[in-house]
């Protein structure tokens, strides 16, 4: 709905709505292969990113990586996200949000495909309860 939003508007119009959208977005997803992260903001992905790395290179945990890898991919796709929408504003204005609407749309649409696909597959006769051989994570 905020590219439908005229820019005359103030933002004391705009914020509100784009906050509870977002408030929504963090409650709706939190975890990612059962590490909690946050996709709105991220100085905490950053930080367990961070902490990741020294637990795995100081340490030797090899559960530090797992979560450094993770939380750096999600730091970088953050960071090129914001890049790729800094520059697409110059072209396209305040209507660059319709892309992100667009992707989203397209994720979300890919993962309850997934989730189908593994609940077809979970009931399926030859599935084996318990031992799971990984494929699907």
């Amino acid at each position: 709905m905020i590219g439908l939003i005229p820019t005359t508007w103030s933002n004391n119009l705009v914020v509100p709505p784009l906050a509870f959208g977002m408030a929504m977005l963090n409650l709706a997803f939190d975890k990612i292969e059962g590490l909690g992260y946050n996709n709105v903001f991220s100085t905490g992905n950053l930080k367990k990113a961070v902490t990741g790395w020294y637990a795995y290179f100081l340490e030797g945990d090899r559960q530090g990586l797992t979560a450094a890898v993770n939380y750096t991919g999600l730091v970088s796709a953050f960071i090129l996200g914001a890049l790729l929408s800094a520059v697409l504003q110059r072209v396209w204005g305040t209507t660059t949000i319709w892309g992100a609407s667009v992707l989203l749309t397209i994720v979300s649409g890919l993962y309850v495909f997934l989730l189908y696909r593994r609940s077809q597959y979970t009931k399926s006769p030859f599935y084996r309860s318990g031992q799971d051989d990984g494929h699907l994570d």
